[in-house]
């Protein structure tokens, strides 16, 4: 009879230990889904406004040197191809720092990547504005402490061009991702354009370039307070998505290199990434050899620069139509590969026009509609590119796209000079090449570099449009969590409640929710132990500890 009174007992407490972890099965994964609703809030502005204003300054940066060159290299008294290297370090140095960036990112978070590019950026800037500042007489010096500070802006490039997905996703509901993409996208473009209208307008003789890098460094450093005081957390206390709360906890979970690989065993992927790239790298190109390209033909700077300008005014125009159109229907693949079929044909008729003179109309008109809708697509292809390859980190499928782009844009820049001929006879007294006594550009026949860019350009748009198919699997994580949250049934959230909510700012939500440490890794807590009528609330990512509590509390 005691073995049967000791066996009874044991069945009870068995049953009592079954009832009281049961309840974890069924709870919701995540706060959001407890309480039925996903939050955004007011500070999303302030971090998407942030970020854009450091990629305009470092865009800025980076290319206001290259429509004042000449006079830079009267200035130093150098060569134009030294001169160049202004421009070429961004290329070069972006590339071992893509690995270190997105690394960072992703073991760190958002916000500590954020204040290390504006750090960067900043730093960068007040470097090359103190070697034309007088303190070294020396010219050599000069120009190397400004290469020097040149290279440390370079640096910066890799922390906040490849970080407006991640933001996106981050920060803005499913909803108005792609508008965010846009935006934050098209800063470094609109960098640029600041530059090519700021320098010529700064720089009249040699004399004025140093006030040229005290104008970008000022710039830089009212970048750098709005970084410090609108950048405070990686990511909001309460997510705005369903693939936001996921897709943190997936990616904190698995190693970089683990990212890595799921990326690039992705087939849509990298047909995104020579697609794409290829589409950064020809934007690369012709902002940098547009003008040794038309000069032959007689096409002067101010055309060219307009030119440049028209194309990148377009792209914003395209954007805000894909970016909106995207977000309504939520059709990435197919608006992709129109845009970019499209753009292919516009380059083509564009690039041929590039070997007629006097017809500045018909290149000024294939140069904007090649902007709206190859420039227009490109944010949306980056939202594309996270789609094939979640829950891999944002910053991960941007970044090696950009990657692409600038290898394929150093490609392209060397066939340009590689494949080009002699200038044609009936050509020579049209070129504006050397009608300046400050220009140092040798007029050459470019057709056959054109028709090998057309080429390239028109064998990636076909191997996209062909072969790109690709499931959403942002989009179905975000179904599947809100089908999840339906089933928990009407206990777990009030009748009233609604599936989006804008909220005010954190602080206020931080009385009701205790959180960790303010990264991309930190988890949140639950308020109290027990709330919706008596059940035991849940910690994320973090079941063990969950049912200890219970226990203890049971």
């Amino acid at each position: 009879m005691a073995e049967s009174n000791v066996t009874r007992e044991n069945q009870t407490e068995e049953l009592t230990d079954k009832d009281v972890v049961k309840p974890v099965i069924v709870q919701p994964r995540t706060q959001a889904e407890s309480t039925g609703a996903f939050k955004v809030y007011p500070r999303r502005w302030a971090v998407l406004f942030t970020v854009t204003c450091l990629n305009i300054s470092n865009a800025a940066i980076w290319i206001c040197i290259s429509p004042v060159a000449t006079r830079v290299a009267e200035y130093y008294e150098k060569d134009l191809a030294d001169i160049n290297w202004f421009s070429l370090v961004f290329l070069f140095v972006s590339i071992p720092f893509c690995f270190i960036s997105t690394f960072s990112v992703n073991r760190l978070g958002l916000k500590p990547a954020i204040h290390i590019g504006a750090a960067l950026n900043c730093i960068g800037a007040i470097v090359r504005a103190l070697g034309t500042s007088g303190i070294f007489s020396d010219l050599n010096t000069q120009f190397a402490v400004s290469l020097t500070g040149q290279v440390i802006a370079a640096m910066a490039q890799s922390f906040l061009l490849f970080i407006p997905t991640k933001v996106s996703q981050l920060w803005f509901p499913d909803n108005a991702r792609a508008v965010s993409t846009t935006i934050l996208s098209l800063s470094n473009p609109l960098g640029i354009v600041v530059a090519m209208v700021v320098s010529p307008l700064t720089v009249n003789k040699k004399e004025d370039f140093p006030l040229l890098n005290w104008i970008f460094m000022g710039v830089a450093v009212v970048a750098e307070v709005i970084t410090i005081i609108c950048v405070t957390r990686s990511k909001p206390v309460t997510p705005p998505s369903a693939s936001a709360e996921e897709g943190n906890d997936q990616t904190t979970n698995a190693s970089y290199l683990s990212q890595l690989k799921d990326a690039f065993t992705s087939v849509p992927y990298w047909l995104l990434l020579l697609a794409l790239g290829c589409g950064v790298g020809l934007f690369s190109a012709l902002a940098t050899v547009t003008q040794q390209i038309l000069c032959p033909l007689g096409y002067s700077d101010d055309f060219v620069g307009l030119a440049n300008a028209t194309m990148i005014l377009c792209g914003f125009v395209g954007s805000a139509v894909t970016g909106v159109l995207v977000d309504k229907t939520k059709q990435f693949t197919p608006i992709t590969k129109i845009c970019y079929g499209i753009a292919a044909i516009m380059s083509v008729i564009m690039l041929e026009m590039f070997m007629v003179p006097h017809q500045p109309a018909v290149i000024a008109t294939f140069t904007g509609l090649f902007g709206f809708f190859g420039i227009g697509a490109y944010p949306i292809g980056l939202e594309l590119a996270v789609e094939a390859t979640y829950p891999v980190d944002q910053t991960i499928s941007t970044a090696f796209i950009f990657m692409s782009g600038q290898l394929q844009g150093v490609v392209i820049i060397a066939l340009t000079g590689f494949l080009a001929r002699p200038q044609k006879s009936q050509y020579i007294d049209i070129q504006v090449c050397t009608k300046s006594d400050i220009s140092h550009i040798e007029p050459k026949d470019y057709t056959v570099s054109l028709m090998a860019i057309m080429s390239l350009l028109v064998l990636m748009v076909i191997l996209t449009i062909i072969f790109m198919e690709t499931p959403y699997k942002r989009l179905e994580a975000e179904r599947a969590a809100m089908k999840r949250k339906a089933s928990l049934g009407s206990g777990l959230a009030s009748p009233s409640s609604s599936s989006f909510l804008e909220g005010g700012e954190e602080e206020e939500e931080e009385e009701k929710v205790e959180c960790d440490e303010d990264d991309d890794r930190g988890s949140r807590k639950s308020p109290s132990k027990f709330a919706n009528g008596g059940s035991p609330s849940v910690k994320d990512g973090d079941p063990e500890i969950c049912q200890k509590e219970i226990v203890e509390e049971k």
